[in-house]
């Protein structure tokens, strides 16, 4: 079977399965109670079958994300599958380090402010998912400057792993979702009312005065005498011009 016939059959099966009783539904339904729980903290959840995995394809029925439990009982008595949760329904904002070096990065930053970051954290062998409420009115920068190859932020479309599937595991499961510490905000996050790269625009000077120039035209003096001519009959001048003697 290839992969376009195994999701018509799941379609198939779905549509079957949403005509069950509720009564038969509860018997096909093998819906853990970590998945309950993940979706009762508001957390959009789909499906990944073992043959999406395979095929490297994990995010495939990401447009079945659903809180709603009843829908995820469906989703479970249809699939043989694990757990993922969909990034921009469930509206957090979600920080993937990759790396033991990444989160000892986060936690330094975190001391250097005087507090401790114990916001819900999900661990899958060397990657960590933190997850934190969005920054109200603040939109993530096209591309943050200060952060380690390592680390980096999830966005719609995206998806991480929850309990219980294989290999994934709640670090604080008791923890609340926290506010984005104040330095990583100053760091990824600005204003939507600046484009980035944009800067505001310096104000204009004030305009110089312009020079009062008289527009009344004057005739200089002697305008029309040539150099080295009398303009009388003077005593001294001889022929025109003067003569000077050397004593």
């Amino acid at each position: 079977m290839n992969l376009e016939e195994f999701f018509s059959e799941h379609n198939r099966n779905i549509s079957t399965s949403s005509r069950l009783g509720s009564s038969q539904r509860k018997l096909l339904a093998v819906l853990k109670q970590e998945v309950r729980d993940t979706a009762n903290r508001g957390f959009a959840i789909f499906p990944v079958p073992e043959l999406a995995k395979l095929t490297a394809q994990r995010d495939r029925l990401i447009g079945e994300a659903t809180s709603d439990s009843a829908r995820l009982e469906v989703l479970a008595a249809t699939h043989l599958c694990t757990w993922r949760a969909a990034v921009g329904p469930s509206g957090y904002c979600v920080v993937r380090m990759s790396a033991q070096k990444d989160v000892s990065w986060f936690a330094a930053n975190c001391q250097e402010q005087g507090m401790d970051c114990l916001t819900l954290t999900v661990v899958s062998g060397d990657m960590v998912w933190a997850i934190f409420q969005w920054p109200k009115n603040l939109v993530l920068r096209a591309s943050p400057d200060g952060l380690p190859s390592g680390v980096s932020f999830l966005e719609g479309g995206d998806s991480f792993p929850v309990p219980p599937s294989r290999g994934c595991k709640w670090a604080n499961a008791w923890a609340d979702i926290e506010a984005v510490p104040n330095w990583l905000k100053e760091l990824a996050f600005e204003s939507p009312d600046i484009p980035p790269g944009k800067v505001a625009l310096a104000p204009s000077p004030f305009p110089r005065p312009a020079i009062c120039r008289s527009t009344t035209r004057f005739d200089k003096p002697h305008r029309g005498t040539k150099k080295g001519f009398p303009t009388c009959d003077q005593a001294g001048w001889r022929a025109g011009f003067r003569i000077s003697r050397r004593r």
